[in-house]
């Protein structure tokens, strides 16, 4: 019974190290990489229209609603992780180019370190909705609609 134990222990080490050096090792791109795939100097201030941009860049992760669209936000980030197991965001980059009607008018790009110093909010939105008994929730879900169709 001993050695059998042994035995499982040393399948068990070598299936490990045999797994971990496998490639398991996983890096996620989310977002558009920009500079990795796109040369950023191509966007000129004042002559690139957002045309051009969508062309170059695809379109944008997300726009400002506060100046009618008129913000582009690029949002790109790396994570490495093992396969099955959550990951640490390694690389976060921010690209806002923002335009005067068609033409581009101002580029900024934002680091992860630079995105650690951005202030934010702190207070906490009540997001609980109406509170409904356990009760009242199971019997909805037998029959969601008791008084059949108006």
């Amino acid at each position: 019974m001993n050695n059998f134990k042994i035995i499982l222990n040393i399948i068990f080490a070598t299936l490990f190290f045999q797994l971990s050096s496998c490639g398991l090792k996983v890096v996620e791109n989310h977002g558009q990489v920009y500079e990795k795939n796109i040369d950023f100097e191509e966007l000129i201030i004042g002559k690139s229209t957002k045309n051009e941009v969508v062309e170059l860049l695809g379109s944008p992760s997300t726009t400002s609603i506060f100046d009618n669209e008129q913000s582009w936000i690029y949002i790109s980030s790396e994570f490495k992780k093992l396969v099955f197991l959550d990951g640490e965001n390694t690389d976060q980059k921010i690209l806002i180019l923002s335009f005067n009607e068609e033409t581009l008018k101002n580029k900024e790009i934002l680091s992860k370190n630079d995105i650690k110093n951005i202030d934010y909010e702190e207070t906490i939105t009540d997001s609980r909705g109406k509170k409904i008994s356990w009760i009242k929730r199971f019997f909805t879900n037998l029959n969601p609609n008791p008084y059949g169709n108006k």
